[in-house]
């Protein structure tokens, strides 16, 4: 399937975000209203009747949810064949990537990010609905420290009146439960040892169950006994017993959604801790994205607008997906650089500061790096575009919280201007120059 551009005569792509397991999310303009949103479309490939039955259903339980810990479903619809799902865009960190990044999360934030998403299961499960696939990469967490469940692509009603065949094995291997390992009906209580599953590995850095091969894997879920937390670990015992229950190979014993929310003991600031993990997340990439780099030597100066193969090769649109880290390798560098034209740079410059404005940094972040070292190549580090660029990157420093780095910033900007105004004023004193009326004030 080709790459939209417009999608239901509406919702405007703008960049891809990623890929599940049926099908591409991109990040669109909603131009009847003026908003940012997220499309999912169905891998033409994946086209069949199941899969249309799949994205069906992920749109209906989506529909029936209301609920600040699920992700919220806008509209449905079909373009060339292709079935569309409109939900609101997440922004900030996923729990996967934040895990990948920074390891083990400290006991509040644990039960504050489980909590939310227990209480999202909760509501899925009231609406009679099981999610089938609860893991850290479904799971997002906000800069105003909201922690949002989605992707619902394998959800079904919880009668398990499923459209797959008894035993195939639906979901992701890691978290899977013991029963939907052995192929047999998931219910309610096979969301819930996922969501042990997550907590022990925010806790441990590591899903309870790893091995060499996804078979190897499903073996041990399915024959071993799962791990203990306690002893040693400076895990709290009520943290440890709950993660024990969770996990038990009969669904029958694990405790339910409700029942898990009164035992997580929630912090009253869990909002507040989310939060600072997704904000301290996004400023440890800012400052690492951001550090002045020399760029490569063999990459030549960009002029004008690159020859077709130059474009053909690499897309200025195509920067880092938000699951990609945001250090470029020299060659991803080069490519950008001699692809991207001086006014396609100027246009992301002001879609970044557009995004500085609204708040979301993630994208900013990606974009001012990539400008400004456009803006360097081109230019020199002194010439008023790649300032532009690096005053606001200081603001979107100071945004995150990194006060020092952006007042660096701020400085950069401003002992180059001065250096400026002092040249011109030199030049104007040189012998032969005309005078400036301005210089005798």
């Amino acid at each position: 399937m080709a790459e939209p551009s417009l999608i239901g005569g509406r919702f405007e792509v703008l960049r891809r975000l990623g890929a599940g397991g049926m099908g591409e999310v991109y990040e669109a303009l909603d131009t009847a209203l003026d908003r940012r949103v997220a499309v999912k479309l169905i891998r033409s490939a994946l086209l069949s009747e199941e899969s249309g039955a799949r994205f069906a259903r992920e749109a209906r339980a989506l529909a029936r949810i209301d609920h600040p810990n699920v992700v919220t479903v806008y509209e449905a619809g079909v373009q060339d064949d292709v079935p569309y799902l409109v939900m609101e865009l997440l922004e900030g960190v996923g729990l996967q990537q934040l895990l990948r990044e920074r390891g083990p999360q400290d006991e509040a934030t644990v039960r504050a990010v489980a909590a939310g998403v227990c209480r999202a299961l909760a509501a899925v499960h009231e609406a009679g609905m099981v999610h089938r696939d609860v893991k850290p990469s479904n799971i997002q967490l906000t800069r105003a420290g909201r922690v949002a469940l989605h992707d619902f692509g394998i959800a079904q009603q919880d009668d398990s009146t499923a459209v797959t065949r008894t035993g195939l094995v639906i979901g992701t291997p890691a978290y899977l439960a013991p029963e939907q390992v052995m192929g047999t009906p998931s219910g309610r209580q096979s969301d819930m040892y996922a969501l042990g599953s997550c907590v022990y590995e925010m806790l441990t850095g590591a899903p309870p169950f790893v091995a060499e091969s996804v078979h190897a894997t499903m073996f041990r879920i399915a024959q071993e006994p799962a791990p203990r937390l306690h002893g040693g670990t400076g895990i709290p015992d009520d943290l440890a017993d709950l993660v024990d229950a969770l996990l038990r190979k009969d669904p029958a014993q694990r405790p339910d959604a409700q029942t898990v929310i009164a035992l997580l003991r929630c912090p009253a600031d869990a909002d507040a801790l989310v939060a600072a993990a997704v904000t301290g997340e996004l400023r440890e990439r800012a400052l690492e994205s951001f550090a002045s780099s020399p760029v490569a030597a063999d990459i030549p100066p960009v002029s004008g607008r690159p020859s077709a193969a130059a474009a053909r090769e690499a897309p200025p649109w195509q920067l880092p997906q938000p699951d990609q880290p945001l250090a470029l390798s020299s060659s991803t560098r080069g490519h950008i650089l001699r692809a991207m034209s001086p006014e396609a740079a100027e246009a992301r410059q002001r879609e970044a500061v557009n995004l500085v404005l609204r708040g979301s940094l993630e994208e900013a972040v990606q974009l001012l790096s990539v400008v400004a070292e456009v803006w360097r190549t081109i230019h020199g580090p002194d010439h008023p575009a790649t300032l532009t660029c690096t005053y606001w990157q200081g603001v979107c420093l100071a945004r995150l919280g990194a006060a020092g780095e952006a007042v660096a910033k701020f400085s950069t900007v401003s002992a180059a201007s001065h250096r400026a105004l002092t040249q011109q004023k030199l030049a104007r004193l040189a012998p032969g120059a005309e005078p400036n009326p301005e210089d005798e004030r």
